[in-house]
Parts: structure tokens; C-alpha cells; sequence
């Protein structure tokens, strides 16, 4: 194994037994260049945004300075989905007892709702990690200059969804504001 999956899985306390085969699988999709900054066996739910269809799949996440890749490995089938960092629009986290620790990933066509472990703090180590790889990939990208801000009206858009998604405002309330804003378009 490269010397940075075997820094990050130490760092992060992720147990491997098992599951070597799988991250071997999933380390063979890195280019050289790439630095792993996360990588995990884990379970996810993959949700087209859509259609809402949720995909549960078992397999291997890793982050890099540049990507986020999912191995999947289900019987004798495996796929892979590759997610640049600049398409990621947010990351939310919840922990409890029961269910484990949870990282949310979110594009404009896909969810991503990785189960990572059962720790807060740990959580929030890992969030803290894929915040600072998209923030620095972004930077790196447009040259160390700001981005370009997007339409703000698509970025209010999105943050109501978040907040519907979260319960905090009802479906209902999405909906109006939604036909609200986009109506201003």
C-alpha cells in the first residue's frame, strides 16, 4: 500500500480487516500525482438527485488533493464514481449512537451519505479534511484567485433544499420560495 493511504488510515483509526483487497482495488484508480488525503472501507448511499432513486453500496471511499472516489465492489460486479472537488457544493455531517457517524456530500445531480465512524470528534476531523482539500483545490484551480461567485439566486435555491432536507423548513415552504426565486431567473 502507498505510504499515504497507510498515514490516513492510521490517522483516522480505520480498521481494514477485510477489507485489504477492496482498498488495493480502489488504490490502483490513483494517478501518482494524487495525494491521499481520506480513505475508508465503508458503506454509502448514493442518491440521484432527479430521480431520488438510493443506491446502498459497499465498498472503498478515498479523497485526494484533487477527487473523491467511490469503489464499489458487489459480488463479482464493481463500479466507480469519481467526483471532482470544484463539483461539490456542500458537506454536512450528523453522529449519533445508534447509527454511527455520517459525512453528506452533495452535487448538483448526486448525494453521497458515507458512514465513517461512531466518534463526533472524529467526524468532524474528517468534514474538517474534505473542507480544507475542496477549499485548496479550488484556490489551486483558479489560480490562488477567488472563485466566481455563482448565480446567488441557484446558491439561495440550494440552501433552502439544505434546510428542507434538514427539516427545518417544510416541503411546502421549499416549494414557494423555490417558484419564488426561480421566477426572478
Amino acid at each position: 500500500m502507498r505510504d499515504d493511504i497507510m498515514r490516513a488510515l492510521e490517522e483516522f483509526e480505520i480498521k481494514t480487516i477485510g477489507n485489504k483487497k477492496n482498498i488495493e482495488k480502489a488504490e490502483a484508480l490513483l494517478s501518482a500525482s494524487e495525494k491521499v488525503l481520506f480513505i475508508s472501507p465503508t458503506n454509502l448511499i448514493v442518491t440521484t438527485a432527479n430521480t431520488r432513486k438510493k443506491e446502498n453500496l459497499p465498498g472503498v471511499v478515498i479523497l485526494t488533493d484533487q477527487r473523491v472516489v467511490f469503489n464499489f465492489q458487489i459480488m463479482f460486479s464493481s463500479s466507480t464514481e469519481i467526483v471532482a472537488l470544484d463539483e461539490i457544493r456542500s458537506i454536512n455531517s450528523n453522529t449519533n449512537g445508534m447509527t454511527g457517524g455520517h459525512i453528506e456530500l452533495h452535487t448538483m445531480t448526486k448525494s453521497f451519505d458515507i458512514l465513517v465512524s461512531y466518534k463526533r470528534d472524529m467526524v468532524q476531523r474528517i468534514v474538517q479534511v474534505f473542507e480544507t482539500a475542496k477549499k485548496d483545490y479550488v484556490a489551486s484551480a483558479s489560480g490562488g484567485a477567488m472563485p466566481s461567485q455563482g448565480n446567488p439566486i441557484l446558491e439561495q435555491i440550494e440552501k433552502l433544499s439544505d434546510l428542507n432536507k434538514k427539516g427545518i423548513i417544510t416541503d411546502e415552504e421549499f416549494r414557494v420560495k423555490k417558484e419564488e426565486l426561480l421566477a426572478k431567473i
